[in-house]
């Protein structure tokens, strides 16, 4: 059998369709986390970026009911009681800073969370653990970046990953 052009475009087509559509229903797994030191005011400015398609299944297992990020009035509770278990930094001496809630943006498909902790020194020596979602999700990725006193520290974790040193960037030898 003979495949003409027009019954290979046909087919071209159809396959580059089927591979539209498988990707547009994958979701992906990631959080993007951004602290800075302000040295000025001693803290820890953090703010952590969740898909709502992983943050709001997790939070109503966790309350066992429904929840509307914007609407219920315990969902702000569960999300910080879930970071911190999840979303622990430790300094030189492993103790866990306590994250205070700053507030939440909201929009179609993702939630920005603002946390921050108090903290005399920098990120030198200090300890990340970030397990957002490996509990639920086992292609989860969460990408950190650490910015304090003109440095920059990348962390990436991924399911197995427990705690990482905060470390500053150092570039790559020529």
């Amino acid at each position: 059998m003979k495949i003409t052009k027009s019954v290979y475009i046909f087919i071209v087509i159809i396959l580059a369709a089927v591979a539209v559509q498988s990707t547009a229903l994958h979701r992906f797994h990631t959080t993007m986390t951004r602290i800075d030191y302000n040295a000025e005011k001693k803290l820890y400015e953090i703010s952590i970026q969740i898909f709502t398609h992983d943050l709001v299944p997790l939070l109503e297992r966790r309350g066992g009911k429904r929840i509307d990020l914007e609407k219920s009035p315990d969902a702000d509770n569960l999300i910080l009681s879930y970071l911190n278990e999840n979303f622990v930094l430790s300094d030189k001496n492993d103790r866990a800073k306590t994250l205070k809630w700053i507030g939440k943006e909201i929009d179609a498909n993702s939630v920005r969370i603002y946390v921050e902790t108090s903290s005399e020194e920098t990120f030198e020596g200090y300890k990340l653990k970030n397990t957002l979602f490996f509990e639920s999700q086992p292609e989860q990725i969460n990408l950190v970046v650490c910015r304090y006193e003109g440095k920059k520290a990348d962390l990436m974790f991924k399911v197995g990953d427990k705690v990482k040193e905060i470390a500053e960037n150092k570039a790559a030898e020529k």
